[in-house]
């Protein structure tokens, strides 16, 4: 039997990974993890670590480590948990979320789920050149159209800020991230950056 995406089971903790139909929570651009907390555990070749409390029920078992990564806005340390709740955070505070929410007009989370897919297809998948059809149907996976042609119209602003890279493939253009775009940043920071920036400033950073 053909394995589908609804086959597909963590290979950190054996998880349903839910990028076809993702949940609250889930990451619906991730293919093999269940979430952040599995691939950086995985990536970061991490161990389960013991219980330290002085509960006897724990004795001699193990469990899942925290792991620190940073803010995707401010670079202050955010702490993973392997629970449901806080496998796939992002922010560092309320404050960092705001902020980010607050440095676009209308859209900002339809501007960071398409930059993350094409930014997630770029660092870890092979093929990373994605046709728009493609990018939408990865991102109404989440309930939220979005049509090709509003993507096309995301990418030229992208394009223009160094990010993303397009060439035409079979009649119709494709797209990839450019991570050196990013220069040093996350795609959080880079937006909220890009987007707080004035007309001037962004003409010298292109050039710099």
């Amino acid at each position: 039997m053909a394995i589908t995406k609804s086959h597909i089971t963590c290979p950190v903790c054996s998880r349903k990974v839910n990028a076809g139909k993702p949940q609250k929570g889930d990451i619906s651009y991730e293919d093999v993890y269940c979430s952040k907390y599995c691939r950086a555990y995985d990536e970061r070749k991490l161990e389960k670590v013991p219980y330290k409390n002085d509960n006897k029920h724990h004795n001699n078992r193990e469990t899942w480590p925290k792991i620190d990564v940073p803010c995707q806005l401010c670079d202050n340390t955010l702490t993973l948990h392997h629970t449901l709740e806080k496998r796939n955070k992002s922010f560092c505070s309320t404050e960092c979320w705001y902020k980010l929410n607050a440095c676009q007009t209308r859209g900002v989370q339809r501007t960071l789920n398409i930059l993350s897919i094409l930014h997630h297809q770029r660092a870890h998948i092979g093929d990373s050149w994605m046709e728009p059809s493609v990018i939408s149907e990865k991102f109404g996976n989440r309930g939220v159209g979005c049509s090709s042609m509003t993507i096309g119209l995301l990418m030229k602003r992208w394009r223009k800020a160094g990010i993303i890279e397009i060439k035409m493939m079979a009649k119709s253009y494709s797209y990839r991230f450019c991570i050196d775009g990013l220069k040093g940043m996350k795609v959080s920071q880079f937006v909220y950056h890009w987007n707080t920036m004035t007309y001037a400033e962004r003409m010298a950073f292109t050039q710099s």
